[in-house]
């Protein structure tokens, strides 16, 4: 009982998150900067995020999805990105589906380029989501930040013993409402959620698609700049 009241009171006010990269051949990605950019073509427009899901990501995706709102060419939103706040990265891909209400918006991830933990959730808000058959995407537990407002719930050794099953409980909710009602293939999450106790998991955009996901709908021969 002790920890879905934690729970409860850690996911309302937003600080859990999906841990960053730790040691492993791509780390490093957790020291990009915020970097957002917009790429005109002549029949789509690129908005391309890199960095940390974390601000001001969704006012600089919100303010270039209002700049072209009448814009009739398509729009991708391309990411790389090694996760980060849960709660920031629900109002990114709130943003982005309520203007695909109106307008598909498409999400991307390139050659070179990472979806990695909350990163995924925004990627799955995509109308069309497209990936590189060498794009990398990670999924693992969700991890509770311990420098946030969750040292206000008490005695720090009390919140280190309920920690898993926090992070259990906070994963179960991510990958039910933020994976498991946009398509993706139920029991093919069952089996990743079971696949990531105690790691990272590393899968492809062509394992992806190869193993029915439904996390990647196309892939493409894009290469990220």
């Amino acid at each position: 009982m002790l920890g879905l009241r934690l729970l409860g009171v850690v996911i309302g006010i937003g600080c859990v998150v999906f841990a960053t990269y730790g040691s492993g051949t791509k780390s490093g990605l957790e020291k990009l900067k915020p970097k957002f950019t917009v790429r005109e073509e002549p029949s789509r427009i690129v908005l391309t995020w890199s960095g940390p899901v974390a601000e001001p990501m969704r006012d600089d995706v919100m303010a270039a999805l209002d700049r072209f709102k009448a814009d009739p060419r398509r729009i991708v939103v391309t990411l790389n990105s090694p996760g980060g706040s849960v709660a920031h990265g629900r109002l990114v891909a709130a943003a982005i589906r309520s203007v695909s209400q109106e307008r598909p918006v498409d999400t991307l991830v390139e050659q070179g380029g990472v979806c990695a933990s909350m990163c995924v959730p925004i990627y799955l808000a995509g109308a069309q989501r497209l990936a590189h058959p060498a794009a990398h995407f990670m999924f693992h537990l969700a991890s509770v930040n311990p420098a946030g407002p969750v040292t206000a719930l008490g005695d720090d050794a009390a919140v280190s013993k309920h920690r898993k099953v926090l992070e259990a409980l906070a994963t179960d909710d991510l990958y039910e409402h933020d994976m498991g009602s946009q398509g993706v293939n139920a029991a093919w999450l069952a089996y990743m959620r079971r696949r990531i106790d105690g790691r990272d998991v590393w899968v492809t955009g062509q394992q992806l698609v190869d193993e029915g996901s439904g996390i990647v709908k196309s892939l493409v021969g894009t290469v990220a700049r």
